[in-house]
């Protein structure tokens, strides 16, 4: 993808360092919390075509609320957390996190 979106951990390190320097207070557990919550976001409203589900990584789950603040989905990790999930192969996290996104916008649309 780019800075904007970090398939990988070289790019996150290179976005942090970035963040970083702009934001003193920025941490990389805060950071690759955002990064996630990017990623699936900017599925989600392109499956959809549009912004009309959310996505919100609470805990190890991302959770998605539809237009009415209502729960429609609880999105499991691959493995242990979406964290660890980015670490150990950014890629196949992005595919999965696209994968949960088009489901979503099956499921909901």
């Amino acid at each position: 993808m780019s800075l904007d979106y970090p398939e990988n951990m070289h790019e996150f390190e290179d976005k942090f360092a970035i963040e970083k320097a702009r934001h003193p207070e920025t941490t990389r557990e805060g950071l690759m919390k955002q990064v996630i919550e990017d990623a699936f976001q900017g599925y989600l409203d392109e499956a959809e075509e549009g912004h009309y589900d959310t996505g919100k990584l609470v805990g190890k789950e991302i959770e998605v609320y539809g237009l009415k603040k209502e729960l429609l989905k609880k999105i499991k990790p691959i493995g242990d957390s979406f964290e660890a999930d980015f670490q150990k192969d950014g890629n196949q996290l992005m595919w999965y996190l696209e994968d949960q996104a088009d489901r979503v916008a099956r499921e909901f649309s």
